[in-house]
């Protein structure tokens, strides 16, 4: 059931249950864990392309079902305003599987609405008894500051300057919608999540059309690699995944298939509210330089 967390976690990334092992790892042994600052990678920069891509702001909702059993439901809330793009992610278990598992979850990221760069997130993670919150910044200069807390122990706080291209998950998310894809096409992300840092490979499998909701759409398929670059142990968790984003200006998750150590998990968009605030009509830097939309 510890697959469940990462749900929450990814879901705005389209990386969701596919990424088991990119959940706030607290559980990691010291002697297998680097510490995110002596990690040494590099990764292209990519800049959104805003001409093709208009994210709709609303509420998604998801159902989770693991070996076909209904297990979760989560809620993805996406606002924005002149400089920010804001993401809620809210995911809790059923009734019936709180008795083996409960997860209660709630995470926000704030990203530049300009670029699409990571400006905040924070995390109120409760999974059984145990209560984790994880807030990180990230600097103009490229910096992170990262504290992570848990009941009943000390917390824990990361100052560092990766040196590369990072991203919190929520603005790797928008940034890799953004974009097209081509059949065979990878792209790189170096994420951060407040403690561990991960090279993200996206590479696009294929394109086709899938009814879902009674709708016919036309969607990319997008499978994803996940290496932990802070950990010494690799992950046996993903086995594989295939995430279903539509092939339109609003580039939508609208399914997650994966086979994980302990089954399969499908991840299944179910309604879509829209906000009933219009989008603005400009995009303002952090150093308030001003672009109109195209």
């Amino acid at each position: 059931m510890k697959d469940f967390r990462s749900i929450a976690v990814f879901l705005f990334v389209g990386l969701a249950v596919a990424l088991s092992a990119v959940a706030l790892p607290f559980s990691a042994q010291a002697d297998d864990y680097i510490s995110p600052e002596l990690v040494k990678v590099t990764t292209p920069v990519y800049r959104p392309e805003f001409s093709d891509f208009d994210p709709a702001l609303g509420k998604y909702t998801y159902t989770v079902s693991w070996q076909g059993i209904p297990a979760a439901e989560v809620t993805v809330n996406i606002s924005q305003d002149d400089q920010y793009y804001r993401s809620e992610v809210q995911a809790r278990t059923y009734s019936g599987i709180d008795l083996f598992y409960k997860l209660r979850y709630r995470a926000e990221g704030v990203v530049s609405s300009f670029d699409l760069t990571p400006v905040r997130t924070t995390i109120d993670h409760q999974e059984n008894s145990r209560h984790k919150n994880v807030e990180v910044l990230f600097g103009e200069d490229g910096s992170i500051d990262a504290k992570r807390s848990q009941v009943g122990k000390d917390s824990k706080e990361l100052h560092f300057n990766p040196n590369n291209f990072t991203l919190d998950p929520f603005a790797a998310a928008l940034l890799a919608r953004s974009l097209s894809w081509e059949i065979g096409q990878s792209r790189q992300f170096d994420t951060f999540n407040g403690k561990s840092r991960y090279l993200i490979t996206l590479t696009c499998e294929d394109r086709k059309t899938m009814r879902i909701n009674g709708e016919e759409r036309d969607v990319w398929i997008i499978s994803p690699k996940v290496v932990n670059l802070t950990s010494r142990v690799p992950s046996k968790k993903l086995r594989s995944a295939q995430i279903y984003v539509t092939a339109d200006k609003h580039r939508e998750i609208l399914q997650i298939v994966s086979s994980v150590f302990i089954g399969s998990v499908k991840t299944r968009m179910v309604s879509f509210e829209p906000s009933a605030e219009p989008a603005p009509t400009a995009r303002i830097a952090r150093n308030h330089t001003h672009n109109l939309y195209e």
